[in-house]
């Protein structure tokens, strides 16, 4: 099997006692999910899916969501799963990374070998036998070619799902217990039995040599499936106890087939090429041994190891007091301690924001951070709630009749406002400093009053929904750092809950301070639960992405009222900010007619696809207010779309985009009225002479509310590095005040992006706000370069990586060219070597001629045509070697530089050179 299968093989651990055989024509109409779900919690230990009339799609999407609910009750490792017949869905859907562990055939489906060549010898394959005579038949097969056998029928079945795993003729035969005692020790196999197995049967049974029973309806067909599983489990186990029944010892058949997917799983391995393989020439050899150095090189720089071993967590207590309550507000930072400085003492430990949270249980949630102080405050409500369906999320909830992965963790009724808005603008605005406020005001590093202030005035937002307690109270506003949002979510056609809240806690590890679940795909609502209640910032959304699935993505479906609900939904469950595209109005649209790449934003196009259908002006502008007033009873931010936004820099700066700019001024102020937060999207694509222009005409026309934007791309010829295109124009606008930067990805117009890709985004726009903070002269924005710094010059190697954004890569790029283990943390790394390290000759320097009043006293002297008795005795400690063997006179560092100048010209001026050169 290729290994693009993630998981382990089951083959060697599996357990027949309890083999449940489903369909959706079992289920009595009943989802299949939900009587697999209590068919496992009553004992199920495998599970057979049995679905003759489903084509390959269908089944693959079954096996898809009875792997999750396996998965959801904890029993991946425990509870086998195969698929009837058909060989050719288990080889696709274990491609696609769903746990099936095998196949289970019947004497007229595929050939046993035949099967076993297709799914590797990771994968389970079991076959129907009926009688002894053939049981000897299937002995004869090859070696590790089969598991187990199923026989079968126990009872006179009516229907052939009855008798599955078993076999049934038609005959009218069945078997008792002496014939199952003959067929099990005619097999070199465990043996399954079943067939009308009913709960009555299970002491006869248990009495035999079967490893286990086989039933459909008997569970799929049970008023209560947990309840008829367990009594046939306790059956079984009254006269077998627990002992685990299942796999004889396996011997793996070597095939061609298997002998060739072997060879490529082989060749696929970091690092196997050079150890395992054979080459027939040494340049091969070579080349794969570089190969295998990259990838080990590569795989080290993925990691976290190093980051997660000198990024520490750490909270300060801050006591904080006023009318509704008195708290002690745990403030996280993170610190990276430093080494002593050789010779002169200790380094203090260096601090920096921290948006990681604290470590949970993903399956249950973090604690809710901030629930005391928002009761405390006694102006919000608890109430019902609107009532949850399967429209929430999208088609294939509804086909399956449940979400794929129901949240289990912690939950809390929704809280709105009661008389007055409660968004931190509002009480900003009457002279109230929160709890939020003074956190924000620890994490940074500044007065209470500056975060007050700059709130009432609109010219920062705080995006912290009262239904998303669990989340550390953060600040945008251009006073403040610049943040960094990075972009996640689900599409029609990839990733799953576990890979988004993944992505969640790897974006949080490696710095995003705001995160956007733009999902679009399968179980939109209950994904947007996952992360809501494992994520430590903000969450903001697309409300109008939900509202098109629940319409089938027919736009002309579309009508406020959904859309209202769309949103509501998604404030009770806690979004901090949305994205509203109310600035796409019906007269702006002709505008983008001659643009080179149209509209580009979804939530725009799907707006301007509206308007257009229907000739109507756009619901969100219309009923602007009334969101307006939703969002004031949950304290969510509008983040103001840019749906004209240019896709080109060919469409950059042009009418639609500045006409949409000018109607977001106008909304502005009409939320403002209202005590509700604001921040406005800004362009993607625009050439780097203008960025500074769109800054400056956004603070004016929207009264300098927060500026968050998406780069901009500086050019459009970059496919794979518009993380680095991006940065450039992100800095840029940074720089002149943009108070949060959305990352791009290297996948950025190529595709959904993975783990990978999402530490590669946000380590590029820390960068860019980094940049931008010392651009725009923010206190302590050089700290950290100073620090690192410092460190570079005195080969404090470690200190140097643990200081630097990303520790694991900057090791595995330091390591990679200096092999030797001694020479790792020498005083020169492979650019320069021992001789030509301009750090460690400054250092020489030093020794020899003193600190800068020495130094000065020299050039004073040397210009005076004066041998300096300091010059004098810097030579003789030289000609003494009284100094390190590193010093140079300054004639050899002369000479040195000289000779290396010669050296990078004559190497066609490369910049890097391996160890062995």
């Amino acid at each position: 099997m290729s290994n693009e299968y993630p998981y382990a093989s089951m083959r060697d651990n599996f357990d027949l006692s309890a083999y449940f055989v489903v369909g959706p024509e079992d289920c009595k109409g009943r989802p299949l999910t939900d009587v697999v779900d209590q068919a496992l919690c009553g004992g199920a230990t495998f599970i057979q899916l049995r679905a003759k009339e489903a084509d390959a799609s269908e089944l693959t999407d079954m096996a898809r969501d009875i792997a999750q609910i396996i998965e959801d009750n904890e029993k991946s490792d425990s509870v086998a799963f195969v698929i009837d017949d058909r060989a050719d869905v288990v080889w696709q859907a274990r491609r696609k990374g769903i746990k099936v562990d095998g196949v289970h055939i019947g004497q007229t489906d595929m050939e046993p070998r035949e099967a076993r060549a297709l799914l590797g010898d990771e994968a389970i394959v079991g076959l129907s036998a009926e009688t002894e005579s053939l049981v000897q038949l299937i002995n004869e097969l090859p070696d590790g070619c089969i598991d187990y056998i199923g026989a079968g029928p126990l009872h006179v079945s009516t229907t052939k799902p009855e008798a599955s795993v078993g076999g049934n003729d038609g005959s009218g035969k069945t078997l008792d217990a002496a014939q199952i005692n003959t067929i099990c020790a005619a097999s070199e196999f465990p043996v399954v039995v079943g067939g009308g197995v009913t709960a009555a049967d299970m002491a006869m049974l248990a009495g035999t040599k079967a490893a286990g029973w086989f039933a459909v309806s008997a569970i799929a067909g049970a008023e209560n499936p947990e309840e008829a599983a367990r009594t046939m489990v306790e059956g079984w186990k009254a006269v077998r106890g627990d002992k685990k029944h299942g796999y004889a010892p396996r011997v793996v058949a070597h095939t061609p087939a298997a002998d060739t997917q072997a060879a490529q799983e082989g060749a696929a391995k970091p690092g196997s090429e050079a150890t395992e393989k054979k080459f027939t020439n040494a340049k091969d050899a070579k080349d794969a041994q570089k190969l295998a150095k990259q990838q080990r090189v590569d795989i080290a720089a993925r990691g976290s190891k190093q980051r997660d071993k000198a990024h520490i967590r750490k909270t300060k207590s801050v006591p904080f007091t006023y009318q509704y309550g008195s708290y002690d507000l745990e403030v996280p930072y993170t610190e990276i301690k430093l080494s002593d400085t050789p010779g002169v003492g200790p380094n203090p430990p260096f601090h920096d924001y921290n948006t990681e949270g604290p470590k949970c249980d993903p399956k249950e949630g973090l604690k809710p951070l901030r629930l005391d102080w928002i009761r405390d405050r006694g102006d919000i409500e608890d109430y019902e709630g609107r009532r949850r369906n399967l429209e929430d999320d999208g088609k294939r909830a509804i086909k399956r009749g449940r979400a794929t992965k129901e949240w289990r963790g912690r939950k809390h009724e929704p809280m709105r406002a009661k008389d007055h808005p409660i968004t931190q603008m509002w009480y900003a605005r009457h002279g109230i400093i929160t709890p939020e406020m003074q956190y924000v005001a620890t994490r940074e590093n500044c007065d209470v009053e500056l975060v007050r202030s700059e709130l009432a005035a609109g010219r920062a937002v705080m995006p912290c929904n009262i239904n998303h307690p669990e989340a550390e109270p953060m600040i945008i506003g251009s006073a403040f750092l610049t943040k960094l949002n990075a972009n996640m979510g689900n599409s029609a056609v990839t990733s799953s809950i576990d890979e988004e809240v993944e992505k969640l806690t790897w974006a949080t590890k490696w710095g995003a301070d705001t995160v956007m679940d733009l999902s679009t795909g399968n179980d939109i609502h209950t994904t947007r639960e996952w992360i809501l209640r494992n994520s430590p910032v903000p969450i903001g959304t697309v409300p109008m992405y939900q509202a098109l699935e629940k319409v089938e993505d027919d736009a002309s479906k579309l009508s406020w009222e959904l859309f209202r609900d769309t949103v509501i939904e998604q404030c009770e469950q806690g979004v901090d900010y949305m994205t509203i595209h109310a600035g796409v109005l019906l007269r702006y649209v002709p505008l983008t007619a001659n643009r080179v790449t149209g509209i580009v934003s979804r939530g725009g196009s799907i707006m301007a696809d509206w308007c257009l259908r229907h000739h109507q002006e756009s619901f969100l502008y219309t009923h602007f207010d009334e969101l307006c007033d939703i969002f004031a009873k949950y304290d969510v931010a509008f983040s103001l779309g840019d749906g004209l936004r240019p896709g080109s820099l060919a469409d950059a700066n042009d009418a639609a985009q500045l006409s949409e700019l000018m109607t977001l001024g106008e909304l502005t102020e009409r939320a403002w009225a209202k005590d509700v937060q604001v921040m406005i999207e800004g362009p993607g694509h625009v050439p780097f002479d203008t960025v500074r222009m769109n800054i400056e005409l956004e603070k004016s026309v929207c009264k300098g509310a927060p500026f968050y934007t998406l780069g901009p791309l500086t050019t459009d010829t970059a496919p794979g590095y518009d993380h680095i295109t991006s940065a450039i124009g992100a800095t840029e606008i940074g720089r002149y005040g943009t108070a949060m930067l959305c990352y791009v990805t290297p996948k950025e117009h190529l595709g959904l992006p993975n783990k990978d890709d999402v530490k590669q985004g946000v380590i590029a726009y820390k960068i860019a706000c980094h940049a931008a903070d010392i651009a725009k002269h923010h206190p302590h924005a050089m700290d950290r370069d100073n620090a690192i710094s410092k460190a570079r010059f005195e080969f404090r190697w470690l200190d140097q990586f643990n200081l630097s954004y990303d520790p694991d890569t900057a090791i595995a790029f330091h390591d990679d060219t200096l092999p030797a283990e001694p020479a790792k943390m020498a005083h020169f790394c492979s650019m320069c070597g021992p001789k030509f390290c301009s750090m460690a000759i400054s250092q020489n320097i030093r020794k020899a001629f003193g600190g800068e009043a020495a130094q000065q006293q020299i050039v004073k002297e040397a210009a005076a045509g004066i041998d300096s008795e300091a010059l004098a005795k810097a030579k003789a400690n030289v000609d003494n070697d009284v100094v390190s063997a590193n010093v140079l006179s300054p004639e050899e560092i002369l000479a040195g530089m000289d000779a290396m100048s010669e050296k990078y010209t004559a190497q066609g001026g490369k910049l890097y050179s391996t160890a062995q050169e």
